[in-house]
């Protein structure tokens, strides 16, 4: 059995119930015909990022962002200040959730983010990459207008 496959198997069983060693999941795993060995299982585990919590083994759940354009709402305006800032203004409070959302945006020449409570300072690497966070939280304000 493949890697992947193994993989994909110790995954579910994950899922479906909770492990607290890895000899319990290798004999989990042997009732279910597919043989391995402890060094395989601690590959496995470290390569599927489980983690021992409250005794039992977890997957680790990424943490989830709310996709910026969820966020409209929340979203004041934005501007240029400077050739490597722009400004995001939203609802008090909201600034960390907004920057994060922008960050996972990926946008092309978007160094980082500062957040404070209702303001975004974006680094950007040159005005260009500073007008598309402009345009992009001015599409997202367009769209719910």
């Amino acid at each position: 059995m493949q890697a992947e496959d193994r993989r994909a198997v110790i995954e579910q069983i994950l899922v479906d119930q909770d492990v607290r060693s890895q000899s319990q999941l290798a004999e989990i795993l042997a009732a279910r015909g597919i043989e391995t060995t402890q060094p395989m299982l601690s590959r496995d585990l470290r390569s599927l990022r489980v983690a021992k919590r409250d005794g039992a083994y977890q997957l680790y759940s990424p943490e989830r962002i709310t996709p910026l354009e969820h966020l409209s709402s929340l979203l004041r305006n934005a501007q240029l200040a400077g050739p490597n800032l722009a400004v995001v203004q939203c609802e008090p409070g909201a600034a960390s959730a907004v920057a994060r959302a922008l960050e996972a945006e990926g946008m092309r020449g978007v160094l980082g983010t500062v957040a404070g409570d209702d303001s975004i300072f974006v680094a950007v690497e040159s005005k260009v990459a500073g007008g598309r966070v402009v345009d992009r939280v001015d599409e997202i304000l367009g769209a719910e207008l």
